[in-house]
């Protein structure tokens, strides 16, 4: 009885301590990384499961990223100096890692949650206004989005 009340403490507790790990981390790069603004174009798809997401293309301003590749594969791109490589730079002061999927640059920041009620609206000034995402960058390259811009300004206001 008591052996079995202790694998059921340890059991819980590893999901809670992996949970405020991931969160921490999460909280570390935002608070830490580097911060960037990139320019956005997008459209929001419905979810229904996960809500409303505004997904939208990133142009990072750099040519020919993920070109010549048709599987999957580890790809960086250096945004200090503009370039593309498939293997970690070493002397890049703004570095964005990810993978290439079928010759699309993927880094796992490519969506943004938008509560239901603000998600048209939010939408269509995407769409015909300029919009654009902060992030904050670590040095190895992973990336968190802060904040999504329309004219400028948070789109919150």
């Amino acid at each position: 009885m008591i052996h079995s009340k202790k694998m059921l403490v340890i059991a819980l507790a590893i999901p809670i301590f992996a949970l405020a790990a991931l969160t921490a981390y999460k909280k570390y790069v935002l608070s830490f990384g580097t911060e960037v603004v990139l320019p956005i174009t997008g459209y929001d798809p419905r979810d229904l499961l996960a809500g409303h997401y505004l997904i939208y293309r990133i142009d990072y301003g750099v040519e020919n990223i993920c070109a010549a590749n048709l599987g999957q594969q580890t790809g960086y791109v250096c945004l200090e100096p503009k370039m593309f490589s498939f293997s970690e730079p070493d002397s890049c002061k703004k570095l964005i890692a990810g993978d290439c999927i079928n010759g699309r640059f993927v880094a796992g920041i490519e969506k943004y949650y938008v509560p239901q009620e603000k998600a048209k609206d939010l939408e269509a000034q995407v769409q015909s206004k300029t919009a654009s995402i902060v992030l904050s960058l670590t040095r190895s390259g992973q990336s968190q989005v802060k904040d999504l811009l329309v004219d400028g300004q948070p789109w919150r206001k």
